[in-house]
């Protein structure tokens, strides 16, 4: 019996390892609501790409201060993984910049800001589940 269990958490352990694709799946957010928010990670290719929806009211909020916002939204940033975290590309300038941060343990998206060498994490996104795709040839 401790063999079997022994057995199926080394495939698990080695399953995330060799993912080459993971989905953040139902991303909700205490700030904005959604019909739909995920991000999909993939790492052979270094590249995030979120696919967001924003609700009816999330979308009339949003827009009254900004007239840009898209009820609909695709972003793509580059990301690579660092001491087993992945983390996105910097957005912004040498003193103030944004990095998002994906969490595979807790299943959150955090964003990372550092300002004057000051940095300060926030949470962005609380998912419902990680989907693990190994591409296949």
């Amino acid at each position: 019996m401790k063999l079997i269990l022994l057995i199926f958490f080394f495939q698990i352990f080695f399953f995330k390892l060799f993912a080459e694709i993971l989905v953040f799946k139902n991303c909700i957010s205490k700030d904005y609501e959604f019909e739909k928010n995920e991000y999909k990670l993939d790492l052979n290719k270094g590249e995030m790409t979120r696919k967001f929806i924003y609700t009816n009211e999330t979308y009339k909020r949003l827009r009254l201060n900004d007239l840009r916002i898209k009820k609909e939204n695709i972003s793509v940033k580059r990301i690579t993984k660092e001491n087993d975290k992945i983390i996105s590309e910097i957005s912004g300038y040498p003193a103030f910049y944004t990095q998002m941060i994906f969490d595979t343990f807790d299943k959150t998206v955090k964003l990372k800001s550092v300002l004057n060498n000051t940095e300060g994490i926030s949470l962005l996104s609380n998912c419902e589940k990680i989907i693990k795709y190994k591409l296949e040839s």
